[in-house]
């Protein structure tokens, strides 16, 4: 081992020991990919306001989660067959969602806000 993989492997001990991480499972690893396609389906830019996406990866990792199921058919439990499914469902509707909604259109929930807002502004005049 070179001393420079030494020093990594150091360090990486170190940091291990300050936080221990959770157990890897199944339902953690597709919890992450599901994570990193909701993120690239849209979120609000807090500077900016507007919504930021990434449909191209987002289609690619909702693709990896279908081929984690079909792959691993008839060796998950009722209940990771059921999670995968159901988060499968969220994330395709969701990603017909995104492409039928302009880039910089806010969401509907920002849009009803903004209109309540838009009211009660008049409302008060």
């Amino acid at each position: 081992m070179t001393q420079e993989n030494e020093k990594i492997t150091e360090e990486t001990q170190k940091e291990s020991t300050t936080y221990e991480l959770p157990p890897v499972t199944f339902e953690e690893f597709i919890f992450n990919l599901y994570n990193v396609a909701t993120i690239n389906l849209g979120y609000r830019d807090p500077e900016s306001g507007k919504i930021m996406r990434n449909l191209p990866m987002a289609k690619h990792t909702i693709d990896t989660i279908s081929m984690l199921e079909e792959k691993t058919k008839g060796n998950l439990t009722a209940p990771e067959s059921n999670l995968i499914g159901n988060l499968l469902y969220e994330l395709r509707m969701n990603y017909l969602r995104a492409l039928n909604q302009p880039q910089n259109e806010p969401e509907n929930d920002v849009k009803k806000e903004e209109n309540t807002e838009e009211k009660e502004q008049k409302d008060e005049s």
